[in-house]
């Protein structure tokens, strides 16, 4: 019983919190695991994981529930993957070249590097500084089917038993990638990426519930373009949307804080900060509503891009004045500065 009204108390809690507050979306640099040589302003991707047995490939399939040419069509979405990344950089210019090559017999293991002749022609034709080559594919698909039982009333009241079938489908891509330097003559990076989804159906019968599994196609599709996606913050800064919360409540100050509220979500942060600020001055005993004015003038300060005067408010909300969130803000404020001290060095003469 306890632990029922303290779930009750937490969900309450969530509500009450979740009605006082409002949100807006910030677009920020995620820097890159990994720093790329300066000369590197132009990279060609090219697909080298085409097996070169394809027997094997079409064998594999029978065993894993995989379609013909499922692999290349997720290729080709990994791909669209890692160039969408890299349209989002400031750092790169992607060329996507179309090129296919085969690679292992398999395409599911890491093959030789390709020479550096073969690299050098594809900069060459591509006007590219640098190739980024995706080495290895491998993709599965397992497929689960249990049967469950549950006891259930007629509107008589007369029990009976219910049977069905609970399908869970796991679908996983992995992917070796290279990225070539050939001025250098150095392999950059050579790693793998992996992700999965899980979904689940129910039916009525074994088969039933399979079928209402989504197409096994499309999920592998979006999983590879997924791990693209990460392969390309990988190697480069990428624009990320993020989402900070605010209050549009303080007891006591109802109209200033819904008045300021209205001028955050048309995007006018500098007046909505004039009223947050005046609270945030003058709330004296009033601490909630001054805590929740001091968090709320860290967002404006890191909306407008005042990364050291959003952690000043951030960190007066919460130890002169207890607000929660601001402690939990503060820590988001600090990695955001040394975010920004990774970019200055990933992006050096680029204002970040």
């Amino acid at each position: 019983m306890r632990t029922i009204k303290t779930l009750l108390l937490t969900f309450t809690g969530c509500l009450f919190l979740a009605s006082c507050m409002r949100s807006t979306t910030l677009t920020v640099l995620q820097p890159a695991q990994m720093k790329l040589p300066e000369h590197i302003s132009k990279v060609a991707v090219v697909d080298r994981s085409k097996p070169s047995s394809g027997w094997l490939n079409v064998l594999e399939g029978l065993f894993t529930g995989e379609a013909i040419g499922q692999d290349r069509r997720s290729r080709q979405e990994a791909v669209a993957g890692l160039t969408d990344a890299l349209t989002r950089t400031p750092r790169f210019r992607v060329i996507s070249t179309g090129v296919e090559m085969t690679g292992s017999k398999a395409g599911n293991n890491l093959p030789p590097p390709l020479e550096w002749e073969q690299i050098e022609r594809i900069c060459g034709d591509y006007d590219a500084d640098a190739v980024a080559a995706i080495e290895s594919f491998d993709s599965d698909n397992f497929i689960n089917v249990s049967k469950e039982t549950s006891r259930k009333k007629d509107k008589n009241g007369k029990s009976y038993t219910e049977t069905y079938y609970d399908a869970r489908q796991r679908t996983g891509v992995r992917i070796g990638w290279r990225l070539y330097d050939p001025k250098t003559r150095v392999i950059l990076d050579e790693f793998v990426t992996d992700d999965y989804l899980e979904r689940s159906a129910r039916g009525n019968t074994d088969n039933k519930a399979r079928q209402n599994l989504p197409s096994q196609v499309s999920i592998t599709r979006d999983v590879a373009f997924n791990v693209g996606l990460e392969y390309g913050a990988r190697i480069a800064p990428v624009y990320v949307n993020v989402k900070r919360n605010y209050y549009k409540k303080a007891k006591g100050y109802e109209s200033q804080m819904d008045k300021a509220a209205r001028y955050a979500q048309g995007e006018d942060w500098d007046h909505a900060a004039e009223i947050w600020k005046k609270i945030a001055e003058s709330a004296g005993e009033n601490t909630k509503a001054a805590g929740r004015a001091a968090y709320n003038m860290a967002v404006a300060a890191e909306i407008k891009g005042n990364l050291e005067l959003a952690l000043e408010w951030a960190q007066k909300a919460w130890n002169d004045y207890g607000n929660k969130m601001a402690r939990d803000y503060i820590q988001v404020i600090r990695q955001r500065q040394n975010d920004a001290r990774k970019l200055e060095y990933q992006l050096p003469g680029k204002r970040v």
